[in-house]
């Protein structure tokens, strides 16, 4: 994952359990591993409006996005949800 470059594709708010959360719509690209080949990782997730604009302004939305991403793959390796790398 760490020749993934992600970026915020597109967001947008959402009201989840009666809150408002940004829903964060992503692709990751990976042009480097394999020559002449690039592999793109698309999806989205929701997180707290506050963390998305500090992130925004730290500049570390990017990283924050690449957590959300290797949390989901990592935290489901048990489950029939498991992302296949190979």
């Amino acid at each position: 994952m760490s020749n993934y470059i992600f970026e915020e594709v597109s967001s947008r708010y959402i009201t989840e359990n009666g809150e408002q959360v940004r829903l964060v719509n992503y692709r990751g690209k990976d042009e480097q591993t394999i020559p002449n080949t690039v592999l793109n990782i698309d999806g989205s997730f929701t997180m707290p409006v506050k963390d998305f604009f500090e992130a925004g302004v730290s500049g570390n939305l990017s990283e924050v996005i690449r957590d959300k991403v290797v949390e989901r793959i990592v935290g489901n390796k048990n489950t029939e949800e498991t992302v296949d790398a190979e």
